[in-house]
């Protein structure tokens, strides 16, 4: 009997965190579901996966991949949409 695949562990990883934890990440990635989001200031960066989750991205995507892309996609056009308004002026400001 095939056991159904065991959903994609995410999670997100600070720099501070990754350096003073990088032995253990290097160790978690070793199984390939397992995959993290470094963030630089609260910001995603980057996405840490292990050799075998790439080899098995460039042999074809898994749903759980796909997920990911998604959430990861929003995330960062979020962010984005979110600076690009903070950085203009308030136009509906205007005097009468």
């Amino acid at each position: 009997m095939m056991m159904p695949p065991s959903p994609s562990r995410v999670r997100f990883i600070g720099s501070r965190e990754l350096h003073r934890d990088l032995p253990k990440v290097l160790e978690s990635l070793e199984t390939p579901e397992n995959r993290y989001v470094l963030t630089v200031h609260s910001k995603p960066k980057a996405v840490l996966i292990g050799a075998e989750a790439f080899l098995s991205l460039l042999r074809g995507a898994t749903p759980e991949d796909r997920l990911l892309a998604l959430q990861l996609g929003a995330l960062v056009q979020g962010l984005e949409a979110a600076e690009s308004t903070a950085e203009e002026p308030e136009d509906d400001l205007v005097g009468v």
